[in-house]
């Protein structure tokens, strides 16, 4: 007797359940967010420009004889330099900041720039904050901050249902899966860092299970007034959403909160202890000293409109291919996401039939944090190698080299995306070579003419190619893998379980290389 009863009551929670999840999903399919009901139109504004009385237009020079036109760059190789020139910018930032993330995660080095970007508006420097809508940031920990009288937070794309966003995927994948992936950062028009990087501890060396490997550059001259006129094109699109449209907070930070987060979290310890302390640095010393050497050249920003999201067409693509189509005899490409599609390795095999040398350097299996990508691009590196072109897959626990330790790091991955076109031109920037950054996610980039530069660092690259990262060869119809750093060679995918191989061989049988 007591054991129906028990059923009869699973079977109407059941019942309940299910008839909520049915209003849930009937909801979803008609409801269509309207951020903007109720707020009026969405203020327009644009930067400050170039604040000449800023302390940071100190720290540039351009050196005598160089023209107007040409624009600097400081390569950010490593993960503590790539935070401390952030941190410099933001706290030598006397009029404007802007700031636009895909990712802009809530560890210690987010909270610490967080933190700086509050230091700042105190003492009135406006803040921009816009971040695509796939973050794992509580949006009223975003409200908070954006409850700052000179700090505006603006979300990107963003999710119908905010607490149950598994079912807006549900409802509006087709929207949903294009993001935005720009990243930049831009301080009173003077200097910007335009990159790879996303804001969080893997990418700037800091206390991560996983070490990427990755790439920026410190910008100034006349392509920061043309990254600054792209943020604010972002910033006015519809697609960006005040965050006081979706969520307002009702406290505003305060400085009393503040010293309170910071005596509890520790996080000034944090950056000066033995291990992770930014005055050991030399990058440290020479911003100190007012030391950072340029590379100059013509420069070019490449960037998608916001429109893409709609459209998905690509103006960043229509540029790079022009570039590309010019490449008269070298052209070396590190992608951590590389899927070059039929028409891209047809593309790539042409060219080294007739007779450019072409160098790719990617994640292997091991060192990718997306194995189903690494199924799809796997069916095209056969055609690659036989066509002569040179392929490297990133070590799954390559050295990076940094002075911070990666103690704790029990992987490395490659997440540069980096071109080098015939020992002259220099391209950085958020694009993988995939179909997911061609045709669903916006993209920017920075291109360079630099030689000097250019010649210095392929040199670097080919040296350090062979201790951190695995040749991939043909040796009688069947693939290996060349450690030339151990002498050692492997038939299988170096450092992977069966299961992994497994995994990707399944997802390279699956219909989604559009979306990888």
């Amino acid at each position: 007797m007591l054991l129906n009863g028990f059923n009869l009551l699973i079977k109407k929670l059941l019942l309940s359940f299910l008839a909520i999840l049915i209003v849930c999903v009937a909801v979803a399919f008609t409801y269509h967010p309207n951020y903007g009901e109720g707020h009026g139109p969405k203020a327009q504004q644009s930067h400050l420009g170039y604040q000449a009385n800023s302390v940071l237009s100190n720290y540039f020079s351009k050196p005598e004889g160089v023209p107007d036109a040409f624009s600097g760059f400081f390569p950010l190789e490593t993960g503590h330099d790539a935070l401390l020139t952030r941190l410099a910018m933001i706290e030598s930032a006397e009029h404007s900041l802007d700031l636009q993330y895909y990712i802009f995660s809530n560890d210690e080095t987010s909270q610490l720039i967080v933190w700086r970007l509050y230091e700042a508006a105190e003492r009135g420097v406006k803040v921009r904050l816009l971040i695509d809508d796939m973050q794992s940031r509580k949006d009223s920990d975003i409200a908070y901050l954006d409850g700052h009288p000179n700090i505006d937070v603006r979300l990107f794309n963003p999710h119908q249902f905010r607490a149950l966003r598994m079912l807006s995927w549900i409802t509006d994948s087709e929207r949903l899966n294009r993001r935005m992936h720009n990243k930049s950062m831009t301080a009173d028009g003077v200097a910007s860092v335009v990159g790879g990087r996303n804001i969080g501890n893997e990418y700037f060396s800091f206390r991560s299970s996983v070490e990427f490997g990755d790439f920026d550059v410190l910008l100034n001259g006349p392509v920061v007034e043309e990254t600054a006129e792209q943020f604010d094109l972002y910033w006015n699109s519809e697609h960006s959403v005040p965050m006081s449209w979706i969520q307002k907070s009702k406290r505003i930070p305060i400085a009393e909160d503040v010293t309170r987060w910071r005596e509890a979290s520790r996080i000034e310890h944090k950056f000066t202890s033995d291990e992770y302390n930014f005055a050991t640095l030399p990058l440290y010393k020479k911003i100190k000293d007012n030391q950072i050497a340029l590379n100059w050249g013509s420069a070019r920003l490449l960037f998608d409109s916001p429109t893409k999201v709609d459209d998905g067409d690509s103006q960043l693509i229509t540029g790079l291919t022009e570039v590309l189509e010019g490449v008269e005899s070298s052209m070396t490409l590190i992608s951590p996401y590389f899927v070059p599609t039929e028409a891209g390795t047809r593309a790539l095999v042409e060219a080294s039939l007739r007779g450019k040398r072409i160098v790719i350097l990617t994640n292997s299996l091991a060192s990718n944090d997306v194995f189903a990508v690494h199924g799809w691009y796997a069916k095209y590196r056969e055609a690659l190698v036989e066509a002569g072109i040179e392929l490297w897959e990133m070590k799954a626990h390559a050295s990076v080299e940094h002075q911070w330790s990666v103690t704790g790091s029990s992987r490395s991955s490659l997440h540069a995306k980096v071109m080098m076109l015939d020992d002259k031109k220099l391209f950085v920037g958020s694009m993988n070579m995939d179909p997911r950054s061609a045709r669903l996610n916006t993209e920017m980039a920075v291109m360079f003419n630099t030689p000097a530069y250019v010649e210095s660092a392929q040199s670097t690259f080919f040296d350090e190619l062979s201790k951190s990262a695995y040749q991939v060869t043909m040796d009688g119809g069947e693939m290996r893998w060349i450690d030339h750093e151990n002498q050692r060679s492997f038939e299988t995918e170096p450092d992977s379980g069966l299961l992994l191989r497994t995994g990707a061989w399944l997802s390279g049988l699956l219909p989604i290389e559009s979306w990888l």
